[in-house]
């Protein structure tokens, strides 16, 4: 058997063969391009958009010498995070094997939250993807890289600052009650979870109002509407910390508590497109933050059972047939 360290260095050295190989793959046309990389991202080094998302389109076109790399250097830093985010929560002792790693790695980044943003929504993957960092380094009480990837989160896509704002307030609140009973601060959580709501829904309800028109947004991720089951994932992990929590008692998890909490107010104001792919972006980490709740067997067979019917799903839903 092979020591922890051990398997979290070859680990790693999976991690950067994998998102190498997939990089050059999608880059190649293999997996085909969506409607997005033909409007924008096929065009070389385009300094569009505001400061929200310029830099996504920086990144996302990049082209050095009449060589467009946008596609591969996206998809590899997608990977790369996917790879990071699943490794931390992965434990390689005893029941776990670099194979079992290997083959949830490349299930995953197949998987609609990642393949969307491979060649389609570049500028939302690479948010994600630092999103994907922040959190682990919430997780791990390193604040100063939190904030780095936060700010790179922002600066790609607009979607990174709610994301952004959620890590670094949860990252806070952790640190605040962090000596405070368990029972204390599920409490508290739960209140501040429920301010939150309140909060958004009716800044986004005044805004809409009296400032601009959001506009009624569609709901299409893939070919179906999600909103009910992303209601329900937000709806039962906001149930189960009365039960398990150890969701209130980690940055991570705290991120993902006050999303599920925060979220809804966007699809209570309409916001139906932007409820779904903000909730695309965070499944990973949900799927993930369940999972540890189990024990090591159990977690095991859920993973792989999961990360499979969600790529069944994306398959079936028509996400593959729609980036042609």
């Amino acid at each position: 058997m092979l020591s922890l360290n051990r398997q979290y260095y070859l680990s790693g050295i999976v991690i950067l063969i994998v998102a190498t190989i997939f990089a050059i793959l999608v880059g190649a046309g293999l997996y085909g391009y969506g409607h997005d990389y033909y409007r924008a991202y096929n065009q070389p080094n385009l300094d569009w958009g505001f400061v929200f998302d310029r830099l996504g389109f920086i990144i996302a076109t990049l082209t050095i010498y009449e060589i467009h790399l946008g596609v591969q250097l996206v998809t590899f830093i997608l990977s790369i995070s996917t790879g990071l985010l699943l490794r931390e929560h992965i434990k390689f002792r005893n029941s776990y094997s670099l194979i079992f790693f290997t083959f949830l790695l490349i299930c995953t980044i197949h998987t609609w939250p990642i393949i969307m943003s491979t060649s389609n929504a570049m500028r939302q993957g690479l948010s994600m993807s630092f999103i994907f960092l922040a959190l682990i380094f919430s997780s791990r009480q390193k604040f100063y890289l939190m904030i780095i990837f936060c700010l790179l989160g922002v600066f790609t896509h607009k979607s990174g600052l709610l994301l952004a704002l959620i890590v670094i307030f949860s990252f806070a609140t952790n640190k605040i009650f962090k000596n405070f009973s368990i029972n204390k601060k599920t409490l508290i959580h739960f209140i501040i979870g429920i301010i939150l709501f309140l909060s958004s829904y009716f800044a986004l309800d005044y805004v809409n109002r009296y400032i601009f028109t959001f506009g009624e947004g569609q709901s299409r991720i893939i070919g179906g509407d999600f909103r009910g089951p992303f209601l329900l994932i937000s709806s039962l992990y906001i149930g189960l910390s009365f039960f398990y929590r150890r969701i209130c008692s980690n940055a991570f998890n705290l991120s993902l508590y006050y999303f599920s909490f925060i979220s809804p107010s966007l699809l209570l104001n309409g916001l139906n497109w932007e409820y779904e792919r903000l909730c695309m972006m965070m499944l990973i980490p949900f799927v993930l933050a369940f999972g540890v709740l189990l024990n090591k067997i159990s977690y095991k067979l859920y993973l792989t059972t999961i990360l499979f019917l969600l790529l069944l799903l994306t398959i079936f839903t028509g996400m593959y047939a729609s980036l042609t």
